[in-house]
């Protein structure tokens, strides 16, 4: 039997994608919102949280982690993206003078 395609979701990436949106809005208003820095916020925050897989997300129960530490997590993601940003770095001599 080939396994071609299985549905299965960390199911604290929405939360972190929930809390993200709040904070962003919320408390960092100027902070770059490109999408190297959001996948970048993301990325670190689900790191720090451990992996809660699941098949479908269920009404009944909650599933993830805590909100405490998702908004913790996300927190420090921030505030690691803040201080040493992704972004590619600019060309010292894209102003088209000459540098000696």
């Amino acid at each position: 039997m080939a396994i071609s395609r299985c549905n299965v979701i960390n199911a604290n990436y929405e939360r972190v994608v929930m809390v993200m949106d709040r904070v962003l809005q919320e408390r960092y208003r100027d902070f770059c919102s490109c999408p190297r820095c959001i996948s970048d916020i993301a990325a670190i925050a689900l790191n720090y949280l451990p992996p809660h897989y699941i098949v479908e997300p269920s009404g009944k129960k909650e599933c993830g982690s805590p909100w405490i530490m998702v908004e913790t997590a996300v927190f420090e993601a921030i505030d690691k993206v803040m201080e040493k940003p992704n972004h590619p770095k600019a060309n010292p001599h894209a102003d088209g003078a000459e540098r000696m």
